[in-house]
């Protein structure tokens, strides 16, 4: 077993006699350190630039979704005011108040 062991440690060795030490080619190191300045210059700015046009575009988006839903809310309180004090209160006038006097397809 022991013959096997140093069987195996000398074929090991043996292939490493013909290793020589790597070599970077020309210009590599600069190159590299280039590349790292860049990087960090890249990091350094902020992630996320607001621009004009997309503020003013998300802040006008923002205005117009306010306005519907605002006339939106007005037109229920504009029906409850259109109730007449004259009429008695009744089913009928409750549904129309609050516009629920629908009429369906089956009538």
């Amino acid at each position: 077993m022991e013959n096997n062991i140093t069987g195996r440690f000398e074929k090991l060795m043996g292939s490493l006699d013909g290793m020589k030490k790597a070599s970077a080619p020309d210009f590599f190191y600069t190159r590299l350190s280039g590349r790292m300045q860049k990087k960090n210059e890249i990091i350094s700015r902020p992630v996320f630039q607001l621009k004009p046009v997309l503020l003013i575009t998300s802040l006008a988006l923002v205005l117009v979704v306010n306005l519907v839903s605002l006339n939106r809310f007005k037109k229920p309180s504009v029906l409850r005011e259109s109730v007449n004090a004259e009429k008695p209160a009744t089913i009928e006038t409750f549904a129309e108040s609050y516009g629920l006097n629908s009429t369906t397809v089956y009538e």
